[in-house]
């Protein structure tokens, strides 16, 4: 009876444990849009991010690669605040965004998705704000599963995000093969403001490859020195 007992009680814990998992899992919204990511990045620092953007075929745009240079800072009238500026780098090329200033989200992930969204208007000939809004809802509601993955030499857990907006669009056969587009975040509280990863693709229609692949991966934090 005892041992009966004990195993009943065993049971009770894995299910507890296994519900408390499932009630910490963030929302889509939360994940993408309420955390303050750059609240936890001190101020002079700055993160470094690989953009790199392939095509299969010349009509699908020009392919490149990027260094993206966030630099994190804060307002003088409010330290607590920040403020986020961002270099790009292409070659002898060299551009910047921003401004951000921001205390939620990371504002590296909307260059990658303004981009995304302008790609999406020129090769279907959309409408880009129609084609922004469906990606801004499925950011808010797409899937969310546990993620583990490697930065900095070490395994960290986060939180995976994932969404198809244009899955089950009632344009999609406007969108032809961009409707397949998957999109892949990671998260983790463990790295330096929030956001690992970003993985766009575009598969062909029989899925035996992709004709566009786009990705964003965070490669290392400096901090400036504190000037005397």
């Amino acid at each position: 009876m005892l041992r009966l007992v004990s195993s009943f009680a065993a049971a009770v814990s894995v299910a507890t444990l296994l519900a408390t998992a499932a009630v910490a899992a963030p929302t889509a919204a939360e994940l993408f849009f309420e955390r303050p990511y750059l609240s936890k990045v001190a101020a002079g620092t700055t993160l470094t991010y690989a953009y790199k953007h392939v095509t299969a075929e010349a009509k699908l745009g020009d392919g490149f690669e990027e260094t993206l240079e966030m630099k994190v800072g804060a307002p003088a009238d409010d330290p607590t605040k920040r403020i986020a500026d961002v270099l790009i780098h292409r070659g002898d090329k060299e551009g910047e965004a921003g401004p951000f200033p921001t205390m939620n989200g990371n504002p590296i992930a909307m260059i990658l998705l303004e981009r995304d969204v302008k790609e999406l208007a020129q090769l279907s000939k959309g409408s880009p704000f129609y084609l922004r809004n469906r990606v801004r809802e499925h950011l808010s509601s797409g899937t969310v599963t546990p993620a583990r993955f490697s930065f900095d030499g070490h395994e960290v857990e986060g939180w995976k995000l994932t969404m198809r907006p244009f899955a089950e669009d009632p344009n999609k056969d406007k969108l032809l093969e961009l409707a397949g587009r998957r999109y892949e975040f990671l998260f983790s509280d463990a790295v330096p403001g929030g956001l690992y990863s970003i993985d766009v693709v575009t598969p062909k229609a029989a899925g035996d490859a992709n004709i566009i692949e786009t990705s964003l991966t965070l490669t290392g934090a400096s901090v400036a020195p504190a000037v005397k």
